[in-house]
Parts: C-alpha cells; sequence; structure tokens
C-alpha cells in the first residue's frame, strides 16, 4: 500500500478527538510495574543478541537492512577494514552507499570506537556515511562527537525496536519466557540496557520533500545552537533527540529520550519547512494530511495527532510542543504558527541567531 492511500484514511480530528489532543501525549512514563516487566524482558532480547554468534549477528544486522530496502553485502572478515556489513541505500533523496560496524558490547561503547568508524568513512571513497550498531549503548561524548556528521550510532534498545519494526520477531521468541528457558539459564551474560528512546513519526500526503526540526527549549528560548536538531545538525550533544531514517513509510522521524533530556529543558519544539535550498519556489501548500505519530516504546500502542494542512504563503510551520509540567510528565500541545521566511524565521523566533546567506 502506498504512503498516499493509507494516510487519507487518517482523515481531519473531530471536535471530541482535538479535545483530547492535549493529553493525548500525557503520562509517557509507565507506572512502576509495566516499566519493570519492560525493562526485564528488554534485558533478555538484548542477553539474546549479545549471545549470537559473531558472524550471525552480522548477518542478522544484514537481514535487517534489507528489510529496510538496502542492498547488502557481508564483508570477508579476512579484509573487511573494520566495516562488516556494506549497504546500498536507493532512496532518492536520502539513498548512499553505507558502511556497518557491529558491536557486541555488554557496556558503553567507548569514543575511540566511534571516532575509529569515522577514520575508517573518510579513506573509504565509496562511501557516504557510516552506522555503528551496538547492543549496549553510548554516552555523550560519542553523541557529541557524530553531531554533524555523516554517521548514526543504534543503541542496543532501538536495535531491538528496529528489528521488531521490520518484522524479525523471531529473534526475540526465547524472551517471551522466563530466563530459565534460555540455552545457558542464569549463565547468559549481564548487559547494559540503553534507555528506550519514543519515535515521533511525521507523516503526509503527496509526493513533496519537507524537512522536520525540533528545538530544545526552556520556555520559548532554544538551549543553544547545537539543540537545534535538522538535516544539518543530526543530533543533539547528549543523543537525547536525534534524526533517524528507515522507519517504514514515515516521512520523517525522530528519537527522542524524554528522560535524558537536559534539566533545564521544559519544552520539545517541532517545525516542519520546505526544501527551499534545492527548490526555491517550494512552499507548504504540499503538506497535506499532516499527523504525527509517537510510538512511545515496545509493544505500547502508537498515539496520533492529526495537523493542519500546510499553505502556500508558508515555507515552514511549527506544528505543535511538547511541555514538562511539574511532575515530570510530558504532554503535547498542537501549537500551529506558519513562518513565510521558513526554518531560518522559526529558528530565530526562539532566540538563535542564524547568518545571512
Amino acid at each position: 500500500m502506498s504512503r498516499s492511500r493509507k494516510l487519507h484514511r487518517l482523515g481531519n480530528p473531530d471536535a471530541d478527538e482535538r479535545r483530547e489532543q492535549r493529553m493525548l501525549f500525557r503520562h509517557l512514563r509507565d507506572d512502576t510495574n509495566a516499566n519493570r516487566g519492560r525493562m526485564t524482558r528488554r534485558v533478555r532480547e538484548l542477553q539474546l543478541l549479545l549471545s549470537m554468534d559473531p558472524v550471525d549477528f552480522e548477518r542478522l544486522v544484514a537481514r535487517l537492512m534489507e528489510a529496510m530496502g538496502m542492498k547488502v553485502e557481508l564483508t570477508a572478515r579476512s579484509r573487511d577494514g573494520g566495516v562488516d556489513v556494506r549497504g546500498i541505500d536507493t532512496d532518492p533523496f536520502r539513498g548512499g552507499n553505507v558502511i556497518v560496524q557491529v558491536k557486541r558490547y555488554r557496556d558503553t561503547v567507548t569514543p575511540s570506537a566511534v571516532r575509529d568508524l569515522y577514520g575508517t568513512l573518510q579513506h573509504d571513497p565509496a562511501a557516504t556515511k557510516a552506522v555503528l550498531v551496538a547492543t549496549s549503548r553510548f554516552g555523550p561524548s560519542s553523541h557529541q562527537f557524530v553531531a554533524g556528521k555523516p554517521i548514526t550510532l543504534i543503541n542496543g534498545s532501538e536495535l531491538v525496536g528496529l528489528l521488531k519494526h521490520h518484522g524479525l520477531h523471531e529473534v526475540f521468541d526465547a524472551a517471551q519466557h522466563d530466563a530459565s528457558g534460555f540455552d545457558g539459564g542464569d549463565a547468559l551474560p549481564e548487559v547494559e540496557v540503553a534507555s528506550e528512546p519514543a519515535r515521533l513519526l511525521l507523516h503526509w500526503t503527496g509526493e513533496e520533500e519537507y524537512d522536520i526540526a525540533a528545538l530544545v527549549c526552556q520556555g520559548n528560548r532554544a538551549l543553544s545552537d547545537e539543540h537545534l536538531v535538522f538535516y544539518n545538525n543530526g543530533s543533539t550533544p547528549d543523543g537525547s533527540v536525534r534524526m533517524v531514517t528507515g522507519y517504514g513509510d514515515a516521512n520523517a522521524c525522530l528519537m527522542v529520550d524524554f528522560d535524558a533530556l537536559p534539566g533545564g529543558a521544559d519544552r520539545l519544539v517541532i517545525v516542519a519547512a520546505a526544501d527551499t535550498e534545492n527548490h526555491p519556489e517550494a512552499t507548504m501548500a504540499g503538506f497535506a494530511g499532516p499527523a504525527l505519530i509517537l510510538e512511545p516504546g515496545a509493544d505500547r500502542t502508537p498515539l496520533v495527532v492529526h495537523l493542519a494542512d500546510g499553505a502556500a504563503a508558508n515555507t515552514a510551520m511549527r506544528l505543535g510542543r511538547f511541555d514538562r509540567d511539574t511532575a515530570g510528565d510530558w504532554y503535547f500541545t498542537p501549537a500551529l504558527a506558519g513562518y513565510p521566511g521558513g526554518l531560518r524565521q522559526a529558528v530565530v523566533a526562539y532566540g538563535l541567531e542564524v547568518e545571512e546567506a
């Protein structure tokens, strides 16, 4: 089913739905018992990955890449040059030659591993981007290093989510049972579990391309230039908000770890913008039937907010914002605003300075 046909069914919200939208994203955090059960299952899922044969793990990542629509080649271990899998992403807008390195780590991946992959990317004439896949997590230094570079970091929790999202559920069948049901029982390796980010998916109808951006703010002021996540800055310094690709038929996707956002941040603003750099005549007129979908984590029901169509008078529009209340819970408010001056005008409105072209 094409993206357009699927999204035509999302329709405009009725009055009751609009009244409920303010509460739709409230209570992103689970109650203690539900969270404990989900964490236990995630530990088991990551233990399964960590216990895999190294070659089988590489093949699993290759299968995932194929399920995401890439053409894939496993490298020979004797001459891989630090590359485990090569892929060609044929997407006409986001595609390229991808080199992938996989790490079956139980502890936080060291920043040196990330820097080494960047060195490999720089010396590979065919590669346009690199991906580091790990069974554990990445620290703030690693996320800060890759900011603005063509490198994507995928931690263990995100890997589990991607495998499930693309239909590879059978990998985790054993994790549905007690730990004693695993081969090896209590001998399974311990593993450090990364927090599970929410996925913010943005859909719209039609063929026009738009960019998504997010501003991490305190009130109506962005924390810094580095807390604007957009096409030229794929991540905040701590990795709490990141742009990703490959989530089914989503037009755009942000990973947001709400618990990891800076303590001073109490607002996350979401903006969509026309690609006027490559298409000077583009406007928001083609931004039709937009819907913002929150996938709060594994095995949780996605939540949907339908938004207003774009207008030809604007080249960017604010879609809404997440606000943190005094209890620490986040809630979403559709807060539409048009910007004739595009993303630049939207950024300036939140206190950031932009150099003149």
